[in-house]
């Protein structure tokens, strides 16, 4: 019975090719070559999602700075008005939308400037 107890104990035979590593790969570019993937997942990220969103802010900020009285705009809602005034304090906008409508909202929810219908209709059709 104490040889089989000695047997299970005995250390297990050194695996690999024999140098004393185990059967690990000793090559310094083995752990960097395994990290290549995600960096270049993280590349692409950055450079299909990140990058762009990154542009369309700078531009929409741009747009908010730029704003004046008497701008035709366009909100997040889809509503069309004309700025007749600022409150820098709380970094809103007023609007007029029509004859007697006139509306507070924050300066963010505009989304573009209008492109006039005037233009629209002074540029000769196709039709005849």
């Amino acid at each position: 019975m104490e040889n089989t107890y000695t047997v299970a104990m005995a250390p297990a035979p050194p695996r690999g090719d024999g140098n004393g590593a185990g059967g690990q790969a000793t090559d310094p570019m083995a752990g960097i070559m395994s990290l290549m993937p995600l960096v270049l997942i993280f590349v692409l990220f950055y450079v299909l999602f990140i990058m762009p969103q990154r542009r369309q802010q700078k531009k929409h900020a741009e747009l908010l700075k730029t704003l004046k009285k008497g701008d035709e705009i366009v909100t997040s809602g889809g509503m069309f008005g004309i700025i007749t005034g600022f409150n820098e304090r709380e970094n809103t906008v007023f609007l007029k939308l029509g004859e007697n409508a006139k509306i507070e909202m924050q300066r963010s929810s505009i989304t573009g400037l209008r492109k006039s219908a005037s233009l629209a209709e002074s540029q000769p059709t196709a039709r005849q």
